[in-house]
């Protein structure tokens, strides 16, 4: 089994792990898609992101729908931590796995009441 696995099992049972150390190879990536991912994988365990806040985080401060729409078809499930961006009035998508994955994701991190 491999170490990424090893955290990976480990964060679904518990573990603190926001997985910032893993290289990822993002080549083929937009200039804003490098950016709103680098600066996601800033957002560590436990923290909340919105969409627009992201954006802006990421210098694109109007590009709060761009943000969803890159979220929304985030292929690097837990290394780009898609599911700690929320939207200003609620949970917000997650992309073909859904909210109730989400809110799984979310409250494995603290957050009950999403």
């Amino acid at each position: 089994m491999t170490e990424l696995l090893q955290r990976i099992q480990g964060f679904f049972a518990g573990s603190r792990d926001d997985f910032a150390d893993v290289t990822l190879d993002l080549e083929g990536c937009t200039a804003f898609q490098l950016a709103v991912a680098t600066t996601l994988r800033q957002v560590r365990w436990g923290e909340l992101v919105a969409y627009g806040e992201l954006a802006a985080l990421a210098g694109y401060p109007r590009a709060g729908r761009a943000a969803g729409t890159f979220c929304a078809n985030n292929r690097h499930f837990l290394l780009v931590p898609c599911h700690r961006v929320v939207a200003g009035d609620g949970i917000g998508s997650y992309g073909s796995l859904g909210t109730s994955y989400k809110r799984r994701l979310l409250r494995l991190e603290g957050h009950a009441t999403l």
